[in-house]
């Protein structure tokens, strides 16, 4: 196989592998929330004459497993487990959420909306594109050992140090580390960050997340003690033909769960699997006689989807300041909320799902006119409902300044057309393309 492993690792290092610097970042996120956790508690304590007691907090995720990577959007995941004791928390897992979620929102910060009880935690979202789930945990003593459960849609068996120690011990007992290696230590790690940067190198992808596909590494990881391309091809090989004869997934800390009954799951298992079949393919190129550094760089841009550089947060900001777009665009958390994000130029908005887009279009079209709002969705989501797009009308505008609602429901690319018509014959079109994120 074509030797590409010291551009791999340089990529590994500058693209892929999270910096100090932003992982100092991310934990501060956690520890300011975990600080309105605990003011919000004592705030309902006084308010409600109670005396509910602070919880004790563990890291989990991939923050707490190192395999956090760089991500352009700050769409970074923070887990937390809160822990309750037994006796002091409610009964019903969907109050102990909603409790959790009362204390965040009694100071919301610039969360670009208010913290949210969902199905198996408490999720606070960032307007810069981070958040921090909260999982809720109860604890007690049972036959002279310490129990937890989590509060999911009920109280499940569950320890929240578990998965961090099941993947801390497997990189440490299967990466190469004797005498006759030369790659860094944790290889395994490795191959799980870039395993997961291939999987998110696609905005229009819905593929597992990173838990699942870290159970996918470790079990057919291919270590290698002088190469680490090697060790990534060979794995994500043996990944794909896993996929192709058994798509079934249990718990590495209890393999009574299977975790692949849910079917949005089976669904982006099966995306996966098509992704790594073209994989395989394309990676033929590297076992050929010919191949060179230019089919081999070649190959790996495709796999990263590597593009040239994006202009700067700084120069979008400008820009968005002096040359105005066809819309005029702002992003809120519901149609009666003030703008978190505006001005924003088409193709530089990211924003999450569950908020909502106000288009304001200013044309130079004399009214009255017609409009016709064309929305087109695009990606994995949208194409399972399906729902890849809708047409509205505003018929005998007497102003030129118009807006128009969406809603962001699916992760991808979605497209925005505004055809301005005048007694029924077209006349101006004005497009506006969004990035949706998870």
């Amino acid at each position: 196989m074509f030797n590409y492993n010291s551009n791999l690792n340089q990529f590994y290092n500058d693209k892929v592998r999270l910096k100090d610097t932003d992982k100092s970042l991310i934990r501060g996120y956690k520890d300011k929330n975990i600080n309105r956790i605990i003011s919000g508690i004592n705030i309902i304590n006084q308010e409600e004459n109670k005396s509910y007691p602070i919880p004790s907090f563990i890291e989990q995720g991939s923050i707490a497993m190192s395999t956090t990577n760089q991500s352009e959007d700050n769409d970074y995941d923070i887990d937390v487990a809160v822990i309750f004791p037994k006796n002091s928390i409610f009964n019903n897992p969907l109050e102990a959420r909603k409790f959790v979620a009362k204390a965040l929102n009694k100071n919301t910060a610039n969360f670009s909306k208010p913290a949210e009880a969902r199905t198996n935690a408490v999720t606070v979202w960032y307007s810069e594109g981070y958040h921090v789930d909260f999982a809720v945990y109860r604890t007690f003593e049972e036959y002279f050992q310490v129990k937890y459960e989590h509060a999911s849609t009920e109280w499940l068996d569950r320890n929240p140090k578990a998965i961090t120690e099941w993947f801390l011990n497997k990189v440490s007992s299967l990466s190469p580390n004797n005498n006759f290696s030369t790659v860094e230590k944790s290889q395994l790690r490795k191959i799980v960050r870039l395993l997961k940067r291939f999987s998110k190198s696609r905005l229009n992808w819905n593929l597992p997340g990173g838990f699942i596909l870290s159970i996918l590494a470790i079990e057919c990881y291919v270590p290698n003690t002088t190469k680490d391309d090697i060790s990534f091809i060979q794995t994500l090989s043996k990944i794909c033909n896993r996929l192709k004869n058994n798509r079934k997934i249990y718990n590495p800390v209890n393999y009574q769960i299977e975790l692949t009954l849910n079917k949005s799951l089976q669904h982006q298992l099966t995306r996966l699997s098509e992704k790594l079949d073209r994989f395989m393919s394309k990676s033929e190129v590297l076992y050929l006689n010919d191949c060179n550094e230019e089919k081999a760089s070649s190959f790996y841009k495709w796999i990263f989807n590597i593009q040239a550089e994006d202009k700067t947060l700084s120069y979008i900001k400008e820009y968005s300041l002096t040359e105005q777009s066809a819309f005029n665009v702002s992003v809120h958390r519901g149609k009666t909320f003030g703008a978190i994000m505006q001005n924003i130029p088409s193709g530089k908005l990211k924003i999450h799902k569950k908020l909502w887009i106000k288009f304001t279009l200013v044309s130079n079209v004399e009214p009255p006119f017609d409009i016709k709002w064309i929305v087109e969705n695009d990606g994995d989501e949208a194409k399972a409902v399906p729902d890849l797009g809708h047409e509205s009308w505003d018929y005998n505008c007497t102003r030129q300044t118009n807006t128009h609602w969406e809603r962001t429901a699916y992760k991808g690319i979605h497209k925005l057309n505004a055809e301005i018509y005048k007694s029924g014959i077209k006349v101006e079109t004005k497009k506006f393309e969004v990035k949706i994120i998870k």
